[in-house]
């Protein structure tokens, strides 16, 4: 009955829109129905405080900030589907002969690998707002609290991008770097230099991961140690965002990842600090690193019985990850 009225509505805005403009009677209904099928869906009242369409929106924008590193990495939310990538690891790629004169020439066919990864699932903890906070309060608390989740989110997400990004271990393509300055005596480690970037640089250059795309996320103790060491080249590097062909990113020390500072083992995403650890910088080629992101729900009880409140919470499912272990890299400073 719904349809029909609304396929009724639809057919009296149409005669109505061709006494007006002249547009035919079957075109101007065709736009009116497209129209109403583009419309957004709205929950029903049940959720007229907590519209939860609204609020995953308000989630989503501008998550990956131009500021933050994450913007660099390739977005592979385009192979999702059932919040789960499926892709192919490519075989081996063919041999160039030079000059040849032996015929036929060899024919392989290359064996694709299928990889399916799941995304990740991260849950914020609930936020309850209670009815008489919403009454009494001169700014809209829930709007407050949803940007609150979304910050957490998008620190969450991207201390574990930076995580996974660190090699474990120092490979041709997997660069673990050392700083080589002088010890600071107030943490007992040393400090970084810039010759130690332009061992980095080599690094990659002999890894041949192409210049362009090339990004280092430091850390706030390996920018003091940068000016420390030089002011005037500092400000330069600060000004331009760039060094030693890295373009630069800053990250606060507790989101970065961490090693031993003896062993330069790389320790545990939120394992407890041992002491010996030291929070690394990072670096990656923007072709290498991947991130997705899938489907983001919003929990909800609106006007809790028990509470007189609304409680809520949000769950986002993504991913992010080196492709093939190669082009990334850690600056960590030994004891």
């Amino acid at each position: 009955m719904k349809k029909l009225f609304a396929l009724f509505s639809i057919g009296l805005l149409s005669a109505a829109v061709t006494l007006m403009t002249g547009v035919p009677l079957l075109a101007s209904a065709g736009v009116l129905f497209g129209a109403s099928l583009c419309t957004p869906k709205v929950e029903g009242a049940a959720y007229a405080g907590l519209n939860k369409e609204v609020w995953v929106d308000t989630v989503l924008e501008d998550f990956y900030a131009d500021d933050m590193f994450l913007s660099e990495m390739r977005d592979m939310s385009s192979f999702v589907e059932n919040n789960t990538i499926n892709l192919a690891e490519a075989g081996v790629n063919p041999e160039v002969l030079i000059n040849n004169t032996s015929y036929p020439i060899q024919v392989d066919q290359r064996a694709d690998n299928a990889i399916a990864l799941p995304l990740d699932t991260y849950d914020t903890t609930n936020t309850m707002v209670r009815s008489i906070e919403k009454a009494e309060l001169a700014y809209d608390k829930i709007e407050s609290v949803v940007y609150g989740h979304k910050q957490s989110l998008k620190m969450r997400f991207m201390e574990y991008a930076a995580h996974r990004i660190a090699p474990a271990a120092d490979t041709a393509d997997t660069p673990l770097l050392q700083a080589t300055g002088a010890v600071n005596a107030e943490t007992g480690v040393r400090r970084l230099i810039f010759a130690d970037l332009l061992r980095l640089r080599k690094k990659f250059n002999n890894a041949e991961i192409p210049a362009e795309g090339r990004i280092l996320v430091l850390s706030s103790q390996h920018q003091e140690d940068l000016e420390l060491e030089d002011a005037d080249r500092y400000e330069k590097m600060i000004d331009k965002k760039v060094v030693k062909g890295f373009k630069l990113y800053e990250l606060a020390e507790k989101r970065l990842p961490r090693y031993n500072n003896t062993t330069g083992a790389k320790v545990a995403f939120g394992a407890a600090d041992s002491g010996t650890d030291v929070h690394a910088s990072f670096a990656f080629h923007k072709d290498e690193v991947m991130r997705a992101k899938g489907e983001v729900q919003l929990f909800a009880n609106e006007k809790d019985a028990k509470e007189r409140a609304d409680i809520l919470g949000f769950q986002m499912r993504g991913l992010s990850m080196p492709i093939r272990n190669k082009g990334i890299a850690a600056i960590y400073s030994p004891a």
